[in-house]
């Protein structure tokens, strides 16, 4: 009697062991993804002469054997933008309690930004100009051409408002 409870205990225990353990990663697939890619392969194809079969008069070639083409390109020139700043930030040196100092570097700082904004606005307009260009020596769909017109317009419209904000700011 005690024989059948004890090898059923026994019995759920072994499932859940092989259950239990049969899930755990192996120390390998930790090791693997830390270990460098392996090298490519390279083929050697050495150039074998022209052979004679004497028994049948019969000129035999070696066949060349080429290496496999890449699937996808790998020269993609990839626009990444910096990770940090390009100028390092300008912290306010002075007295919190100034308001006036505060108010003028932070109306320092709109300047700055503004005149940023109108070189980046003009160095676009440029390039979207070039690339109207050749849409247009493509024969794009006018609709097309048209929309990048009102972009180029919209850029240049606020960098010529931006302008005339500095102005009548200094």
């Amino acid at each position: 009697m005690k024989r059948k409870p004890l090898l059923m205990v026994t019995f759920i225990a072994l499932i859940a062991w092989l259950i239990w353990f049969s899930n755990q990663p192996s120390d390998n697939t930790y090791a693997q993804s830390f270990m460098a890619a392996p090298a490519p392969v390279k083929v050697l194809t050495p150039s074998l002469p022209k052979m004679h079969n004497t028994s049948q008069n019969m000129a035999v070639t070696p066949i060349k054997v080429s290496a496999p083409k890449a699937i996808y390109n790998t020269h993609v020139k990839v626009d990444i933008p910096p990770i940090t700043p390009s100028t390092p930030r300008q912290a306010f040196n002075g007295d919190l309690d100034d308001h006036d100092a505060y108010l003028n570097y932070e109306s320092a700082q709109d300047v700055a930004l503004k005149t940023a904004y109108i070189q980046a606005a003009k160095e676009k307009v440029k390039l979207l100009n070039s690339w109207l260009a050749k849409g247009i020596e493509a024969e794009l769909d006018q609709s097309q051409l048209e929309f990048a017109r009102e972009k180029i317009r919209a850029l240049e419209q606020l960098a010529k408002a931006l302008e005339e904000e500095l102005k009548k700011a200094s």
